[in-house]
């Protein structure tokens, strides 16, 4: 009897004990975490429109880089595609995706492109801004003075390329003569090619030696337009221009006698340059003037107000887009690939008149012919070729 009574106890006891744990056990159990579900966020910005020069084929582009959040801490975000902030993007488009991770693993992204593009060929060559018209304004092509030069033959309706047909008569600054079969128009391009003449010429009681070209708009330019050329000079000696040229006339006007050089630069320099024109083989040089001319009383010498930009390559090594918006009878600003460079806004006179674009290949005094190098005579028709791929003017419309 006492046996199985201590039995019995001994199981009350084991059941009390066990059934004592097990409750203390739910008390001490810890709360069921929270399943995170809810995904983090990013956001992109818009895309990036970049317009580049022809001659690059890329730029360095910087952005923001984004940086997802989420309702918890260790949260990683990761660019999956696309290039960093400060990388060099190539022509055309790259998508740049992100992509957030939070801790439980949830994750979201955004897209972003980068689109690097050429300047259109329908406004202004421009890669800073220059496209934008003013508001309420637009850019429309003037095509009488305009010329891509893609025809086979050389468009005798809109430039003149012999001196005797245009407005002023000039045959150039010996040693060289301009001599209209120097022009041509080939692949593209229109082509001005110097020369050595086998025996000396004889043109208005003057000597010549060499052959270069000049080229004038048969319509005339003005004020508050946009001129462009894109241009490659020649690796002579001689000249490779773009400007305005004014004619005067003492008679009926107007009796200021007016330049306004675009750009003017020559292919090669040497020993015999004069200092001051050390660098116009790497240059882009633009200048105003006024010069002295008899009938012309209210000015004594020759006047100009020059601007420039020293560049870190040749001239002749590939093409450049030289471009003015003579915006104002007294203010114009110069534009180098599509980037502004130098502005004049103190020209010797007021540019209120109309001229005439003009392209000259010629000789100067202060960079003579010089028979050391004689690229004139030995070089190759390419070495010896100012090469214009097309040339443009724009005016401003109401939209």
């Amino acid at each position: 009897m006492l046996k199985n009574h201590f039995l019995f106890i001994t199981i009350l006891s084991l059941f009390i004990f066990s059934y004592s744990c097990s409750k203390s056990d739910d008390n001490n159990q810890e709360p069921e975490k929270e399943i995170d579900e809810t995904p983090p966020t990013i956001t992109c910005m818009d895309n990036i429109h970049v317009t580049i020069a022809v001659h690059s084929d890329g730029t360095e582009v910087n952005y923001d880089t984004p940086v997802g959040t989420d309702n918890y801490s260790g949260a990683k975000t990761k660019q999956t595609s696309g290039l960093a902030s400060g990388s060099k993007f190539l022509l055309g488009t790259t998508t740049n995706t992100f992509v957030v991770t939070d801790a439980a693993g949830n994750e979201s992204s955004c897209s972003f492109d980068v689109i690097v593009s050429y300047p259109e060929e329908n406004m202004p060559y421009s890669v800073d801004g220059l496209s934008a018209a003013p508001v309420g304004k637009k850019w429309i092509k003037v095509e009488e003075l305009s010329d891509e030069f893609n025809g086979a033959e050389f468009d005798d309706t809109k430039w003149h390329r012999d001196p005797a047909s245009d407005p002023f008569g000039w045959y150039g600054r010996p040693p060289a003569l301009f001599e209209s079969d120097n022009v041509s128009v080939n692949n593209g391009y229109l082509n001005i090619t110097v020369e050595k003449f086998d025996s000396p010429k004889t043109v208005n009681n003057k000597s010549w030696t060499y052959g270069g070209a000049i080229l004038r708009s048969k319509s005339k330019a003005k004020y508050g337009q946009y001129y462009e050329c894109r241009m490659q000079a020649n690796k002579t000696v001689m000249s490779s221009t773009f400007w305005i040229a004014y004619p005067q006339n003492c008679t009926t006007g107007p009796i200021r006698k007016l330049e306004l050089d675009i750009q003017e630069c020559v292919g090669r320099i040497h020993e015999g340059t004069h200092s001051w024109a050390s660098n116009f083989a790497n240059i882009y040089a633009s200048n105003t003037w006024r010069h002295d001319r008899a009938c012309d009383t209210e000015v004594d010498g020759a006047k100009q107000s020059p601007a420039k930009t020293i560049l870190n390559e040749k001239n002749n090594s590939r093409f450049f887009v030289y471009g003015c918006w003579w915006k104002s009878p007294n203010e114009m600003i110069f534009y180098l690939d599509g980037k502004q460079t130098h502005t004049i806004t103190n020209p010797p006179a007021d540019f209120d008149i109309e001229g005439y674009i003009t392209m000259a290949i010629e000789t100067y005094d202060w960079n003579p012919i010089d028979s050391n190098n004689d690229i004139i005579a030995t070089g190759s028709i390419d070495d010896r070729t100012t090469k214009y791929d097309w040339v443009r003017t724009w005016k401003l419309e109401d939209q």
